[in-house]
């Protein structure tokens, strides 16, 4: 998958992004020694978070975005947090992890059968694998990209891009965890975002959703592109009484304690 994104578009919505990992983070009773690693940081708000939640300890964000990296170094140095380009699919840490954490990043690698194991290896005795992964594949404006990609203008040129598909279920996640951590908790927690502006739901998706396809068009194919899922999903998503957007976000938490 390729690794063009922008943070600045990204952090239009900062406050809500940031809100699910906030909310994983104030369930974690961390009270063993070892260091943090954020996988998937993009611009590191999340990571600067942890830092500041355990001021303590060590805490790496890891990101596959060089764009995303570069906007993270800019805004909060290289002192406190390190930063570190990489694949979650493939990242290894260095040694053993208090917390490995990730906040709405896992969902761009296919195989969590594999992955999900071998992240909670990294991890020492007592220390915990927390993550939080949106689970909308039949949310409307997922069907719309859907909808936008396979249409006649659209399908041949974007036939091999990454279609997204909903993580494993809460049953799956926890038989992949059981025979390494206990406790493990997992639950479902649906955001309804309110958004201003003509059309928000466009706004918050540019900057996540949208770029695999964006990234393999030329400057004149993404302006028709965009163009086209922006009216399917104006109409998606009807404003309320007041002019503002409800906008759902459905996201699955797990929090599992390394035996």
């Amino acid at each position: 998958m390729s690794n063009t994104w922008n943070p600045d578009v990204y952090l239009r919505y900062e406050a809500y992004r940031a809100r699910p990992a906030l909310d994983l983070i104030a369930q974690i009773p961390l009270d063993v020694v070892g260091p943090i690693v954020d996988l998937g940081c993009g611009p590191g708000n999340v990571t600067r978070a942890l830092k500041e939640h355990w001021p303590e300890r060590d805490v790496m964000g890891v990101d596959l975005s060089p764009d995303m990296l570069t906007k993270a170094r800019d805004k909060y140095g290289d002192t406190d947090v390190q930063w570190q380009q990489g694949d979650i699919a493939t990242w290894q840490a260095s040694s053993p992890q208090a917390l490995v954490f990730s906040n709405a990043a896992l969902h761009w690698v296919t195989d969590h059968a594999a992955v999900v194991p071998r992240l909670a290896d990294m991890i020492v005795p007592g220390g915990w694998l927390a993550f939080q992964i949106p689970v909308t594949e039949q949310s409307a404006y997922q069907k719309c990209i859907r909808a936008t990609v396979t249409s006649d203008r659209w399908a041949d040129q974007l036939a091999d891009v990454w279609m997204y598909k909903d993580p494993m279920g809460p049953e799956a996640f926890y038989d992949l965890l059981a025979p390494s951590c206990d406790p493990i908790d997992v639950w479902v927690t649906d955001y309804h975002h309110v958004l201003e502006g003509d059309n928000p739901v466009f706004d918050w998706i540019i900057g996540t959703g949208l770029t695999p396809y964006l990234s393999v068009l030329n400057e004149a194919d993404q302006a028709a592109f965009k163009a086209d899922y922006s009216e399917q999903v104006a109409s998606a998503y009807p404003k309320q009484t007041d002019g503002k957007t409800l906008f759902l976000m459905k996201r699955i938490f797990v929090l599992a304690q390394k035996r």
